[in-house]
């Protein structure tokens, strides 16, 4: 009964030693059961690291420029101390641990090398999206902070650093008015948006919960990254797809440097099917700056936000990493 197993094992050992298909990049990929994986002695190689495996279920990745830390069997992936969620799990291939080939290409890639993937990246126009508004408040704390009214002066703030450093920027909405969705993306277009950033303060049932995350699109035919293996993932391609390479270089900086200016705990950045997501008209990202029920329900999360300083970090993070991002464009033009 054992020698099925036996072959499967040599099998799988086969494929991962001798299929090699080239990825965009030119690194080494094997194929099993119709995907295509990249084993991390592969991607090492092409980034001219060295690996090592500072605990039982970490593999490290690291040269002189970046550090790339895999979580063995899950789909946590560390880039330079942010974490990321991957599309897949790292798994084991035989005897080599492996990622998808559309996670090296569309989450390492951006984050590592910026510069190759944003040559025609708008740099012009940033629109800010203070989220709900109106007669929608959005998530409330237990001591009633609104996040309608935290984000929108949080949005104001992240205008005044970037105006200040000669970055032209828009709002969706300056005042505390209600917005449909649908009309944050066409105002976005309208003002001819090259970055859409929507900024929301997040909720759930667990007061525990706390942190700092950062949304960008889904890819087709994957899924979203909190519904993870629920049904079958939409192949639809979006309007927002366009820019999956640069969503991702544009969420990396965000959630880098919010976590970087306020200290907050690292959710990480995701995936999502968001409509502002869906149907932006330039890359885009969601930042979900505290937890007010539960994250804004969370003590830690609230003192934060109740506090203008507090408020006034996390515009900083989120100033920053627009300016990181528009800084690596720039610097991809000039090469």
């Amino acid at each position: 009964m054992r020698q099925p197993r036996r072959i499967l094992f040599l099998a799988v050992s086969l494929l991962t030693a001798c299929i090699a298909l080239p990825t965009r990049a030119g690194v080494q990929t094997v194929n099993l059961r119709g995907k295509s994986y990249i084993p991390l002695q592969n991607i090492a190689a092409y980034y001219g690291m060295t690996a090592s495996a500072p605990s039982r279920k970490r593999i490290r990745l690291q040269n002189k420029w970046n550090q790339i830390e895999f979580q063995t069997d899950s789909r946590s992936l560390w880039i330079n101390g942010t974490l990321v969620s991957l599309n897949e799990p790292t798994l084991k291939l035989g005897r080599k641990w492996a990622i998808n080939v559309a996670d090296f290409n569309k989450t390492i890639e951006p984050a590592v090398r910026p510069k190759q993937f944003l040559k025609t990246a708008g740099i012009r126009v940033v629109v800010l999206d203070p989220g709900h508004g109106g007669d929608d408040n959005g998530a409330s704390s237990p001591r009633n902070v609104q996040e309608k009214l935290v984000v929108l002066d949080v949005a104001k703030r992240v205008k005044k650093r970037l105006e200040a450093a000669g970055i032209n920027v828009e709002l969706t909405r300056e005042s505390d008015r209600a917005m449909a969705l649908s009309s944050r993306c066409s105002k976005a277009a309208a003002l001819n948006a090259d970055l859409f950033v929507s900024i929301h303060a997040n909720s759930a049932a667990n007061r525990k919960v706390r942190g700092i995350e950062t949304f960008i699109l889904s890819l087709p035919g994957r899924y979203s990254s909190n519904s993870y293996g629920d049904s079958t993932p939409s192949l639809t391609v979006n309007p927002g797809n366009r820019y999956d390479l640069a969503n991702m270089a544009l969420g990396y900086r965000l959630q880098q440097n919010l976590i970087k200016a306020t200290g907050q705990e690292d959710r990480g950045v995701k995936r999502a099917r968001f409509e502002v997501l869906r149907d932006a008209p330039c890359p885009a990202a969601l930042v979900e700056v505290a937890f007010l029920v539960a994250f804004l329900s969370n003590a830690e999360d609230e003192a934060m936000v109740i506090d203008a300083a507090g408020r006034d970090r996390i515009a900083r993070g989120i100033a920053d990493g627009i300016t990181a991002y528009l800084t690596d464009a720039k610097r991809a033009k000039e090469k």
